[in-house]
């Protein structure tokens, strides 16, 4: 038996009918010349995922939610009903299949079987197919995983076998939840529960201290945590929509190297640049600055384990500035602050709150919240959330199927209608925008500012024009008809 971590059980209780908790990826794969069939990805699926054992393991909850859930073996699992089809919309192109992905992504997962779906996506462009992952974030973080995904993927288009070792029997089973086990682990937790909640009050206080003694002395802490309001930062309801956009790693590198900034500097400045001009446009850019959220792995070198293991540091995204380039340096300045707070509160070890408070308790507040709009309306307001995640930085396959384009989406937030996750893969960076259509009505304005961002910033550095990224989404032009007619 694997008891979920504090952290993992905390995804869960948070969940609400408009408040999804799972992630997901996109994948463009572009057929060899065997073609690509929904048939060849589950039988692909099918044969490796002994390789992501936790792909096969589903939830057992305890009674009435006074302990945490726990992982066991499916003994019912059958990998059809996980791997799906449907088609897009012609022409296939970037918005229809950003639309088909909204719609797979705005229902919750079947918490009766394990907590993933792959959607194939049929009728892309070009002959292409899309293979949509849809997980819950209590599976596994961003960075640990790729998980399943990982195992279906290889480094030439007739490998023999996936990049991932086998794992050890010890790994592949998550047992049962025995009788005993749930009394066990109840009685354990509420005879601990006032030393526990203890713990937790002075950690938290202590935190609090910290950060309420940097806020005191420091403008730029006082305002991470108050951003503006803005028409994007509402409550959200259980529709979703997704956009994308890419551009060249070396273009970034560049910027980062010119300016003395980071990577993940660049990426803040590029979507901020990109809601700061979606809001002016529509006359509702606010004076203050938009900040934003951006998650930090807490993960260990050499750490392969598949929960989650992530905290949160909040950046300025320096809206307020006219110049592009003293908008990337406030967005450094504030990012090299914000670290040195979130390392600051850090130092204080404080459990997660899904290990100390049960998750009937857990849910009922945050259904109480949520019933109010207190989440959404409260005194703190973060306007938006980035991630950049690492990817693959060789060429992929999948099925013998070249991989084209991996674009990420991650959790939309109560209260916030957008969030930006970006992924390196090979030379480019490929932007996806998640949003709430009814917040949002076209996320396509934002995305399509991002490239037109760099290029702003390129021009602003004297950097000249940015490299071209190839569209995987592209609608092939009509063959022009070679056909002579004589006169």
């Amino acid at each position: 038996m694997q008891r979920l971590s504090g952290t993992d059980a905390l995804f869960l209780s948070m969940e609400t009918p408009s408040w999804h908790q799972h992630v997901g990826g996109l994948t463009i794969l572009e057929p060899g010349p065997r073609g690509l069939s929904y048939a060849d990805i589950l039988a692909s699926v099918k044969e490796r995922i002994g390789y992501a054992p936790k792909f096969t393991w589903k939830l057992a909850s305890t009674p009435l939610g006074l302990d945490r859930p726990a992982w066991v073996d499916d003994p019912d699992f059958d990998v059809r009903q996980h791997v799906n089809r449907i088609g897009v919309p012609s022409p296939g192109g970037a918005k229809e299949v950003g639309e088909v992905c909204g719609m797979l992504l705005s229902s919750q997962l079947d918490r009766s079987r394990p907590l993933w779906e792959i959607w194939v996506l049929e009728g892309l462009a070009g002959g292409r197919t899309g293979i949509l992952m849809k997980y819950h974030h209590c599976l596994l973080d961003g960075l640990a995983g790729a998980g399943l995904a990982t195992a279906l993927l290889d480094l030439e288009p007739d490998a023999d076998g996936p990049l991932v070792p086998f794992p050890s029997a010890e790994e592949s089973t998550a047992g049962d939840l025995g009788a005993l086990e749930v009394l066990g682990g109840i009685a354990s937790r509420w005879a601990t529960a006032p030393l526990s909640y203890g713990r937790y009050g002075a950690g938290l206080a202590a935190k609090g201290a910290t950060m309420l003694t940097r806020m005191v002395r420091d403008d730029a802490s006082r305002t991470m945590l108050r951003g503006p309001r803005t028409p994007l930062n509402e409550a959200v309801g259980h529709r979703r929509q997704l956009a994308f956009a890419s551009v060249a790693m070396s273009d970034v590198r560049r910027l980062k190297d010119a300016h003395g900034v980071k990577v993940n500097d660049v990426v803040l400045a590029l979507c901020g640049t990109a809601l700061r001009g979606y809001l002016a446009d529509r006359g509702e850019l606010p004076d203050a600055p938009l900040t934003s959220g951006v998650p930090l792995s807490t993960r260990a070198e050499g750490d392969d384990t598949l929960d989650n293991q992530v905290t949160t540091m909040f950046v300025s995204l320096a809206t307020d500035l006219d110049d592009p380039v003293e908008r990337l340096k406030a967005i450094h300045i504030s990012s090299l602050g914000a670290k040195d707070l979130a390392q600051a509160t850090g130092a204080t070890r404080v459990e997660s709150l899904g290990k100390v408070a049960a998750p009937l308790l857990i849910s009922a507040a945050v259904r109480a919240l949520y019933a109010t709009s207190a989440m959404s309306r409260g005194p703190f307001c973060v306007n938006t959330l980035v991630s950049n995640v690492p990817g693959p930085p060789v060429d992929l396959y999948m099925c013998g199927a070249k991989v084209t384009g991996i674009y990420p989406s991650s959790v939309i937030l109560e209260g916030m209608g957008t969030n930006f996750t970006v992924l390196s893969n090979m030379d480019r960076l490929d932007f996806g925008l998640h949003v709430d259509p009814d917040l949002v009505p076209d996320p396509w304005v934002i995305a399509d500012a991002i490239p037109r961002a760099l290029a702003e910033l390129f021009e602003a550095s004297g950097l000249g024009t940015p490299t071209p990224v190839t569209d995987p989404f592209a609608v092939p032009a009509p063959a022009r008809d070679k056909t002579k007619v004589r006169v």
